[in-house]
């Protein structure tokens, strides 16, 4: 279950990150699907797990949501200028959000850890040409596989700045893949739908309380 969740905030911070910095050309939505090919998981385990996924940008903002059922859901709020993420989680009822800057998240990262790939083969995804990149992350002695699809017609020359294992993607990701010794969560783009989006969408929503990033560890066992 706990790397479930981690691939849930490592897809959400990725792709994210990446609405955020290609926003200057575009504002509007992108809807992924998100399956579990090869996973082994119990019927009462898959129903809760998310099929769902939505990533909203305006200019240097972006937000992408992710709904869990009865368990609660995840939004993921990107700000491409000040370079700050903050996750608000509802959890079993639970409502808190927690901040983390750029250096944050980048100190718990090992860029001599990650290898790049980008392939010399392509695909169409919601009306866009995509490139295919394998990323290797080596991890607590076993190897993350990362395959990601992007396409160059949404980008600019920030994109996937902040993130040392996708800085070297030239394009927005419009189907990623995470694989480990625990299975493989896919998320790809169903539609991309470009439309005026308001400031409001990206405020934290009511109810939730604030957290630093040490309570969450705490809560969620010491680990995220």
């Amino acid at each position: 279950m706990k790397r479930f969740f981690n691939f849930l905030m490592v897809a959400a911070i990725i792709i994210g990150m990446s609405g955020a910095t290609f926003a200057k050309d575009f504002k509007g939505v992108i809807n992924y699907k998100i399956t579990y090919p090869g996973m082994d998981v119990d019927a009462s385990m898959a129903a809760m797990m998310p099929k769902m996924a939505i990533l909203t940008i305006r200019g240097d903002m972006s937000k992408f949501e992710i709904s869990m059922g009865q368990m609660g859901s995840q939004v993921v709020i990107i700000d491409g200028v000040s370079k700050t993420v903050t996750t608000c989680m509802d959890m079993m009822g639970q409502k808190y959000y927690y901040v983390e800057s750029q250096e944050d998240i980048t100190s718990e990262m090992d860029e001599d850890k990650v290898s790049i790939d980008i392939k010399d083969e392509t695909k169409e995804i919601a009306g866009y040409e995509c490139k295919k990149a394998v990323i290797t992350v080596k991890e607590g002695g076993e190897d993350m596989l990362f395959t990601i699809y992007f396409t160059e017609e949404i980008t600019s020359s920030s994109l996937n700045m902040d993130n040392p294992y996708f800085k070297d993607i030239p394009g927005a990701m419009l189907e990623f893949e995470v694989n480990t010794g625990g299975g493989t969560m896919k998320m790809s783009a169903t539609s991309v739908n470009k439309k005026n989006v308001s400031e409001s969408e990206f405020e934290i929503p009511e109810g939730y309380v604030k957290k630093t990033s040490a309570e969450v560890r705490q809560m969620q066992g010491g680990g995220m």
